[in-house]
């Protein structure tokens, strides 16, 4: 076996597991028989004896049973037990390659690690991965086929593997664009770990933002549909119950919202005025629905979304991969509400921060004047730090933020105005979600962050629920323009390939039949899948065959006369009754020819066919009248 051969075999199997190593999601202990391939490959490129069939077996035998544990006891998950174990498959087949068919299970391992892979990740370092392993394993299935052939060495590699590579990633193309998008996943939920969150649950404890503030990650993605001059406060979850420790959101009952035309509509408002807001949220442990504020309407592929009396939206779950929905929003900044007295509770202790409340607030003669009074007091008397003590014994930590240490972040100054307003009778409460955002220049969307996690203040003026932000303003660090090229590239993987959808089929099908403008077309635009496999697909197989047989005819053209008389030859020996299958080499056809009486006439044939074929040797007039003659001789044997 030639040593290339070996040697992609040996990368083919490394890529399948490391396409499982870096989604994160295997377990490092039930991988770990994956670092038996750096030795069982070594041996193999080496050319050393491979393991005996009793320890492969009795190796396979165990491997089994640990996977059995596994899928129990371990991961629970019937996915990873099936990573783990094709990882320790293809350990223990690195000690056991004897036969081509052992190079073949390899490679369909390989395969299957990538499609689980799938599952678990939906990083773009999966599509580098997967290209990577396409270009390895057409050049495997190259040199097979030479090998099979006897022209390794005679021929170049790399044109034959370029063109079958580019030929079959567009097939993968198409395939991916014409599939129906169904609601079901490969055995079940999609597996991708989820981003997790603050803030945006039930009951969320008092100082938990300090954390995320130092987070990278990136939560959501957003395009805008016109320039904003304003701060972007990205309203997620509100909470009004304090109890000096923690907040709590009281849920009430949740409502189905209602759904007309695909859009869910919460209130009437004028479409044009309205800031079209495109997110594409990450996998979060969190069903919140995010947007600036006041949402008023909401298109989403999700089959429901609900909301309570406070207006936060959810979807029906916590989504398992990335979720693409559309808000409309009016943002005037104030909007319509309801006063309660639960607006208005305060936790015991709090009689000191009341008294400063007054103390601050006096001359403001309105509710708004209070409001304001409290927030500038609290932006220009405070410092802001994610370096904050633990309160003193006997003190809360709001008492200890006000009067002590003066030192903290957006949930110590929200909370403490929530407090100081309602201490002064005005309804309000605190608001989590996200503030801000960088603006990537290269893809004309904002980055949300999980350091972009903010508290700010909701206050009920005049039956109008008008925001409120204490928190003193942060300078920003800018990202590098390569950080921002890479998150674009990051953001149309997401949008265009994980994010593919059943509405982009749609625009495909819309696309392609606008130009022609026929009644039936125009009927069928619309209709989806039927659309695409009845169009699509169809164009798209004739593309592909074009391409393919073009590059044969672009072969004939450039060997026409040696390849053309030698496919008469075969045409010749099947009609006689000979076995020829496509991937019967020229040698087999000499041997299965042994019976023929111009047998010598079939030895010479075939070996000029070799020779001008492979060698790349030009067959001159001299030649070619010999070489036609040679196959004028065996079709006369034919007849007779």
């Amino acid at each position: 076996m030639p040593r290339a051969y070996k040697f992609i075999t040996a990368v083919l199997a490394l890529t399948g597991c490391g396409g499982l190593l870096i989604t994160g999601e295997t377990s490092p202990l039930m991988s770990l028989s994956g670092v038996v391939l750096i030795p069982g490959y070594y041996r193999f490129l080496k050319g050393q004896r491979h393991a005996s069939k009793n320890v492969i077996g009795m190796l396979s035998v165990f491997t089994l049973a640990v996977f059995v544990f596994d899928a129990v006891a371990v991961s629970r998950n019937i996915l990873l037990a099936v990573a783990h174990l094709t990882i320790a498959f293809q350990a223990i087949k690195s000690f056991d390659l004897k036969e081509p068919w052992d190079n073949l299970q390899v490679f369909f391992m390989s395969l299957l690690q990538l499609i689980i892979a799938s599952e678990l990740s939906h990083s773009l370092v999966f599509g580098v991965v997967f290209i990577f392993f396409l270009t390895m394993l057409v050049t495997a299935m190259v040199l097979s086929h030479f090998l099979k052939e006897g022209a390794l060495g005679k021929v170049s590699l790399f044109k034959p593997v370029f063109v079958i590579t580019v030929l079959t990633v567009l097939a993968t193309i198409v395939l991916f664009i014409a599939l129906p998008r169904e609601s079901y996943r490969f055995l079940g939920k999609g597996q991708a770990r989820t981003i997790r969150t603050v803030g945006f649950s039930d009951k969320v404890d008092f100082g938990s933002f300090g954390a995320a503030k130092l987070d990278p990650t990136v939560v959501m993605r957003i395009e805008l549909d016109r320039d904003l001059h304003s701060p972007y406060y990205w309203r997620g979850l509100s909470l009004e119950y304090f109890d000096g420790w923690s907040w709590k959101h009281s849920l009430g009952s949740r409502h189905q919202v209602r759904r007309i035309g695909g859009e869910y509509a919460f209130s009437s408002y004028d479409r044009k005025a309205a800031v079209e807001q495109k997110i594409y949220l990450e996998p979060i442990d969190s069903d919140v629905i995010f947007g600036l504020a006041e949402i008023k309407s909401i298109k989403t592929d999700s089959s429901a979304l609900l909301s309570d009396t406070t207006r936060d939206i959810f979807l029906r779950g916590k989504p398992v991969e990335g979720v693409k929905y559309t808000v409309y929003s009016n943002i005037e900044e104030i909007y319509p509400g309801i006063r309660e007295e639960k607006y208005l509770q305060l936790p015991v202790g709090t009689e000191r921060i009341v008294d400063l409340a007054k103390n601050i607030t006096v001359g403001a003669k309105t509710d708004e004047e209070r409001a304001r009074a409290i927030e500038r007091y609290l932006r220009n008397n405070y410092t802001y730090s994610l370096s904050t003590s633990p309160a003193p014994e006997g003190i809360t930590p709001l008492e200890n933020f006000l009067f002590r240490s003066k030192r903290g972040f957006c949930e110590h100054y929200a909370t403490s105005m929530v407090i100081m307003l309602r201490g002064s009778g005005i309804p309000s409460r605190i608001v989590n979600g996200f503030y801000g955002g960088e603006l990537n220049r290269y893809g004309g969307y904002i980055i949300v962050r999980q350091s972009d996690a903010h508290s700010w203040v909701e206050a009920l003026i005049g039956n109008m629920w008008r925001r409120y932000d204490p928190t003193p303003p942060l300078s920003i660090r800018h990202p590098s323009a390569f950080t921002l090229f890479l998150d674009a590239v990051t953001m149309n993987w997401s949008r265009y390939v994980v994010g593919f959808n059943t509405t982009d089929q749609k625009r495909i099908v819309k696309t392609l039949t606008l130009p022609f403008g026929m009644p039936v077309l125009e009927a069928l635009r619309f209709s989806g899948m039927r659309t695409l496999w009845y169009i699509i697909f169809p164009v798209a197989i004739f593309a592909f065959l074009t391409l393919y047989y073009g590059y044969d005819v672009w072969e004939l053209r450039k060997k026409g006369f040696v390849t053309r008389h030698y496919l008469l030859f075969r045409k010749t020996l099947k009609k006689m009754g000979f076995t020829v299958l496509p991937s019967t080499t020229s040698g087999e056809l000499r041997r299965g020819a042994a019976s023929l009486k111009s047998l010598d006439d079939v030895e010479k044939f075939v070996t000029m066919y070799e020779e001008y074929r492979f060698a790349g040797k030009e067959m001159g007039p001299q030649e070619r009248r010999k070489y036609r003659s040679l196959l004028t001789e065996i079709r006369k044997q034919g007849r007779t």
